[in-house]
């Protein structure tokens, strides 16, 4: 029996020790599964990296969402397939390949991790040096209007006001780049 995920109070996923009473055919098909999920869980995840460079913030919303339904979803076919080729397991020796197997795939996804965290820093960085540049522009921008009011040299205040207005403007879109980009 199967407890609905949609209708519990935490909203967490069934474990495969939830379910009793599955066919051996069943269990024997999601454990050979694995391979399969995993590669369409990698289009998926090509996919929400086109999401996230949408220039529409509901679209990259949607993908931060669907990436958490993934990995999720991913985990618990995952962990369902290791602990149904477990119990399959007619020797200490296959139970040890199984295990193997499944520690090897850990290790490879927290390497993955690792390289995205790393990447990300990385990502971060660039975004942030370039931010800071923009901003050091629109400084020097509205510092030359601030030197030529008070010198008396810099045209009219409508030119000036423009020129502040611009600059100003510059400034708000580098923060809410921030913004969007947090």
């Amino acid at each position: 029996m199967t407890t609905d995920a949609s209708r519990s109070p935490n909203s967490e996923l069934s474990a495969v020790s939830d379910v009793s009473g599955a066919e051996p055919a069943v269990r024997e098909l999601i454990s050979r599964s694995g391979a399969d999920v995993e590669a369409a869980t990698e289009a998926l995840r090509d996919a929400l990296r086109e999401l996230h460079r949408s220039d529409d913030e509901a679209w990259r919303r949607y993908a931060v969402d669907l990436e958490e339904a993934t990995r999720r979803f991913d985990t618990t076919v995952g962990l369902a397939a290791a602990r149904l080729r477990a119990e399959r397991a007619a020797s200490k020796e296959d139970l040890g390949a199984v295990l193997d197997e499944t520690v090897a795939s850990w290790r490879a996804r927290a390497d993955e991790l690792r390289v995205r965290a790393h990447v990300g820093q990385m990502d971060v960085r660039d975004f942030v040096t370039d931010a800071v540049e923009e901003l050091d522009l629109a400084s020097q921008r509205l510092g030359s209007v601030i030197a030529r009011l008070r010198s008396g040299l810099g045209g009219t205040l409508s030119s000036l006001r423009t020129e502040a207005g611009e600059a100003l403007d510059d400034v708000a879109d580098i923060f809410n780049g921030l913004g969007r980009r947090a």
